[in-house]
């Protein structure tokens, strides 16, 4: 691996002293320590709470002239302690590899394994704050010009260099998936709208059935970074069938609301309705809203409770202030009421509990960052039903968390 990336480097920076192509390589060593009593989920009081360290590394190198851009970026990530002081692992993957091709200034197109991120990375997201960040395996066609973004990404799955059509199903992730997005910019405010359609395969060998799951929807903005409010609205709905063949019926509405005094004070208001199904619905029926393959810790509460949703839906109301003691520092305080969006039984309960997020930042230069944070979720009997936890005694949830991230850039020539 090493005689790969230095040979790799070697014939990278050749081309760029040639050509005048531009080319950076980059790392990004990230080490977060968190103290887990709760996290996720109630803790018995039976068992401890732990600490643990996690390290993600990752190393990038990108390629650019006016016609071809292209990148590759390698993961590896352990928790300390996990591998022998006399043992280096064997974790490093490919976590991007992906070229593109300018046929105009406007209009491009590129295939590999790619990161993909839009609007507020509800649907999309790169999941940056996982120790495994998500990409996927397609092919794209761009358009950005004239004030205008429109983007189709195509997939389509295999489990292995096959050499004819398995008659297995194919159960890794999606089967296929094709998506068209649109943002267009009206002076104060954008839109975008997209539709997503992927497929999933269940059954045995020689029963494959393949279903295909519909999200179409979009958002609206106030793009003025100069003017003190801004907000950001969502709605999406989704049709088809589930992953397990249900017939699917489903919507998201978010609102998101934000208030600065000063250039330094912020007030946030806002809230997400996912819909959900009632507890007596139909077996082949689904009205659960599913996020796709968006950011599960930068929605709903840090401490990830409902990183997966109910089945009943969830309805999440938030308030949060954010100071900013200098262009460095900033610490936020968030609170989170949250409810199902259907009852969980004949009794009529909703309430899942509440949730109260601290979290700082401090940048130290452009190289090293420091953020930290301090959760607790104030459960009740909801959280107990959801959580499988009924009956049993539990501690009073909390998390807290210290994570270092350090960007040394090896190389920049342009």
């Amino acid at each position: 691996m090493k005689k790969l990336l230095f040979i790799v480097s070697i014939s990278l920076l050749s081309v760029t002293h040639a050509f005048g192509q531009a080319i950076k390589v980059d790392a990004e060593v990230r080490s977060r320590g968190e103290y887990r009593d709760g996290f996720r989920e109630p803790l018995a009081d039976t068992l401890n709470p732990v600490y643990v360290n996690n390290l993600r590394t990752k190393l990038n190198i990108a390629y650019a002239s006016s016609d071809v851009k292209a990148k590759v970026s390698l993961l590896d990530t352990r928790t300390l302690g996990g591998t022998e002081p006399g043992r280096t692992g064997s974790g490093i993957g490919v976590l991007e590899a992906w070229g593109e091709y300018n046929f105009t200034p406007e209009f491009s197109f590129s295939i590999g394994r790619q990161g993909l991120e839009y609007d507020d990375k509800r649907l999309f997201s790169y999941n940056n704050w996982s120790n495994t960040p998500a990409a996927h395996d397609i092919a794209m066609l761009k358009y950005n010009g004239s004030g205008l973004s429109v983007h189709f990404g195509t997939a389509y799955n295999n489990a292995s260099d096959a050499l004819y059509q398995s008659i297995t199903p194919y159960t890794m992730t999606y089967r296929t998936l094709n998506f068209i997005r649109a943002e267009k910019n009206f002076g104060l405010l954008s839109a975008s709208a997209l539709w997503v359609n992927d497929g999933y395969q269940s059954g045995s060998e020689n029963d494959v059935t393949t279903t295909y799951r519909n999200t179409v929807g979009g958002n609206l903005w106030l793009t003025n970074k100069k003017n003190p409010f801004t907000f950001l609205a969502s709605g999406y709905y989704q049709f088809g069938h589930d992953r397990s063949n249900k017939k699917l019926s489903s919507y998201l509405l978010a609102i998101n609301a934000q208030q600065t005094w000063a250039g330094r004070y912020s007030l946030q208001i806002g809230g997400d309705l996912y819909s959900g199904s009632a507890y007596d619905i139909d077996a082949k029926k689904s009205n659960t809203f599913n996020k796709l393959y968006g950011s599960n810790h930068s929605f709903n509460g840090s401490m990830e409770y409902w990183s997966t949703l109910p089945n009943q839906g969830l309805f999440d109301f938030f308030a949060g202030a954010t100071a900013k003691g200098s262009s460095k520092f900033d610490i936020n305080l968030t609170y989170h009421y949250f409810a199902t969006a259907r009852a969980m039984n004949a009794d009529g309960d909703k309430g899942l509990g509440s949730e109260i997020d601290l979290t700082a930042n401090y940048t130290v230069n452009e190289l090293l960052a420091v953020q930290g944070g301090w959760s607790f979720y104030f459960k009740n009997n909801g959280t107990d039903i959801v959580k499988s936890k009924t009956g049993i005694d539990t501690r009073f949830p909390q998390w807290i968390y210290l994570q270092l991230t350090f960007k040394p850039v090896f190389f920049n020539k342009k």
